[in-house]
């Protein structure tokens, strides 16, 4: 609020869209894809969905992977946000000059470990509250073809 005033709780907004929307949009796609190809080698359970186990891996593979893919945009939005230069340039210029390639890697494993672990724990509430409303919406077509 003293130096940036109101703008200061924007900092780096721009650049988080850049970084999150592509971030969910790869997750999202891995997975499903990750979760046919895996699913494929294992029985379906009672409701004809994949069994948890491989949903869960499915999840943590798919962390790992939207980590390592967009890993230097989210360095980029870090630096930003930390009180860097408020410019996407400047701030890809001087990563790039004080660290080279190695800003691509930059806390990536944090990240992946980090990113795997949410995954994991989300995919396991998702696909939960998935299977309870697959199984509370079967029950209701019983019912109402039972009279």
């Amino acid at each position: 609020m003293k130096y940036d005033g109101m703008s200061g709780f924007y900092r780096g907004y721009f650049i988080s869209l850049m970084s999150n929307v592509p971030t969910s949009g790869i997750w999202w796609a891995t997975y499903n894809v990750l979760l046919r190809e895996i699913g494929q080698h294992f029985e379906a359970d009672s409701l004809g969905t994949h069994k948890m186990p491989v949903q869960a891996a499915c999840g943590v593979l798919s962390g790992a992977v939207s980590a390592f893919a967009t890993n230097p945009l989210d360095v980029m939005r870090t630096r930003i946000q930390t009180g860097g230069s408020r410019s996407l340039v400047k701030v890809t210029k001087k990563l790039w000059s004080e660290e080279g390639a190695s800003m691509f890697t930059k806390g990536l494993t944090a990240r992946a470990l980090s990113m795997s672990t949410s995954s994991f724990l989300i995919i396991l509430g998702y696909e939960t509250v998935k299977r309870l409303s697959y199984k509370h919406r079967t029950e209701d077509v019983e019912q109402a073809t039972a009279y």
